[in-house]
């Protein structure tokens, strides 16, 4: 029988979703390890990341076999970091394990890819904390607010932290894959079928409410997901305070909830920047009344395209006459 520490790590193809993730067996236990961190979280037993030699020595300084040095000095604090680490334990520097350019694999941290050259900058990112580990679920807690919630989900669902789901370090709003492990931490709107990443309460493309537990489709009003049945909070659109669903106003910034235009009280559609009955020009983010030549909404500040005042064609801002109807524009 062979002894762990003489048998190299099993390769296993990459999954093609993540394209940066490889896995490895471990021959003592038959657990995966992941990114060639070199260490079998079940068993324990250690491995060279560059060739997959088992190790005996737990304090040697180089592979016996490949000679690769063991421990590299983490270029944010000093600290000596194990070969292969994704994350400095000290300072919480992110460390590239493959160029972003040619896909080397990168062990330690230098300030730029050893065979292209590509420049690599190094992150600060902490990793969320795992709360629970159970067959099938791993409940994480959010270093921001101490909240509690299923890896799965993406993001924490109290303040919105996004983490990825594969290997729990925290994102960042715009982030579609994970920086760290390449896990694409992104789902299809169903209304406009662009990528959005998961956790995100709205569509960045189509502004379609999104649950951030599923990704599922939900009304502006809706206090819980007709998919999943995770309770949702609303929010003001202006200044995102939390707001109750019988609230036509918001009691933090005094914004007008309650769907109907501000000149004459009809229901409206304020995406469509106009009221259908009156013709006022609407702000498409709050609602709020806007003059036809306004720039920007002077109640969220949001900038504004300009309309025709007959048609409600689009016209540019130094447009006279409506492209559409031969309107003439006002200066």
């Amino acid at each position: 029988m062979l002894d762990p520490g003489e048998v190299p790590l099993i390769y296993v193809p990459p999954d093609p979703v993540e394209a940066n993730a490889e896995t490895l067996r471990c021959p003592s236990c038959g657990t995966g390890v992941s990114y060639l961190d070199g260490i079998c979280s079940a068993c324990g037993q250690i491995y060279c990341p560059g060739c997959g030699a088992g190790l005996d020595d737990a304090e040697a300084e180089a592979c016996p076999a490949c000679g690769l040095a063991l421990l590299f000095r983490c270029p944010g604090c000093g600290f000596d970091v194990a070969a292969g680490a994704r994350l400095c334990p000290e300072c919480h520097a992110l460390f590239v394990r493959r160029c972003p350019v040619c896909q080397a694999r990168i062990l330690d941290a230098p300030e730029a890819c050893p065979q292209c050259g590509h420049p690599l900058e190094l992150q600060r990112r902490n990793l969320a904390t795992i709360f629970l580990q159970a067959p099938g679920l791993v409940l994480l807690e959010c270093p921001q607010c101490t909240a509690k919630f299923p890896s799965e989900m993406g993001a924490c669902l109290e303040c919105g932290q996004r983490v990825c789901p594969e290997c729990y370090l925290l994102l960042a709003e715009e982030e579609l894959d994970c920086p760290h492990c390449g896990f694409h931490a992104a789902r299809p709107c169903p209304a406009c079928g662009a990528q959005v990443g998961m956790g995100l309460p709205e569509c960045p493309g189509c502004r379609q409410p999104l649950c951030p537990a599923c990704g599922a489709a939900v009304g502006e009003s809706d206090t819980a997901c007709e998919s999943c049945g995770t309770e949702l909070t609303l929010c003001c659109p202006r200044c995102k305070v939390e707001i109750g669903p019988d609230q036509d106003k918001c009691p933090n910034c005094g914004l007008d909830l309650s769907g109907s235009c501000p000149a004459c009280g009809a229901q409206v559609d304020a995406s469509q920047g106009r009221c259908a009955r009156c013709g006022q020009a609407l702000c498409p983010e709050c609602g709020a009344t806007v003059g036809e030549e306004d720039a920007a909404c002077p109640a969220c500040g949001v900038e504004l395209a300009l309309y025709c005042p007959v048609c409600g064609e689009e016209v540019g801002a130094a447009a006279r006459v409506c492209p559409r109807c031969g309107e003439a524009l006002d200066d």
